[in-house]
């Protein structure tokens, strides 16, 4: 079992290690997306990544196999895209009960950089029909761009000792 958590640990790490290290771009992201990969609508009632965690960690609850969460594009200080393949890293979601709408609020209030550094990321990995992760790069597959807000419905695992949410989906939609 430790075993498996320290692979798992290395395995999160070289990926931040990896999309880390990608040269940066000042390109934004492609306007011809991948029809077949975007929602129209979003799926109903999303949950927020610190929820979905919750439900993994409820021990009176069964965890969930399939859910519908929502983030916003951004792993921090490593680039959100991992090259050559349809991944990509979410972070959690202001509070905008609490934000007012204001886009710069979590950036000045010491409770929602308390939230949200505490918040766990997810991994999207958009996958093909057999659930195949898609090998053109994320961004460029579905027009995506940091600081996107994403809504995505599938597959998910979390592995508590490295705070990670793992969600497969054939299609996401953008806010």
């Amino acid at each position: 079992m430790i075993s498996r958590l320290i692979c798992l640990a290395l395995g999160t790490a070289c990926f931040a290690f990896a999309v880390g290290c990608e040269p940066g771009t000042n390109e934004t992201a492609s306007t011809d997306a991948d029809p077949t990969v975007i929602l129209s609508e979003a799926p109903s009632d999303p949950l927020s990544l610190t929820e979905v965690k919750e439900q993994f960690t409820d021990e009176e609850a069964e965890a969930p196999n399939e859910i519908t969460l929502v983030g916003k594009v951004d792993a921090g200080e490593f680039e959100a895209f991992e090259p050559n393949s349809a991944t990509f890293m979410l972070s959690e979601l202001p509070d905008e009960d609490h934000t007012g709408g204001d886009p710069d609020h979590a950036d000045n209030c010491p409770f929602c950089k308390r939230r949200l550094a505490n918040a766990p990321k997810a991994v999207v990995k958009l996958v093909d029909e057999s659930g195949t992760v898609r090998a053109t790069r994320a961004d460029k597959l579905a027009g995506l761009s940091k600081g996107d807000v994403v809504t995505v419905s599938g597959t998910v695992s979390y592995d508590e000792g490295v705070n990670l949410i793992t969600i497969q989906s054939q299609k996401i939609h953008i806010r």
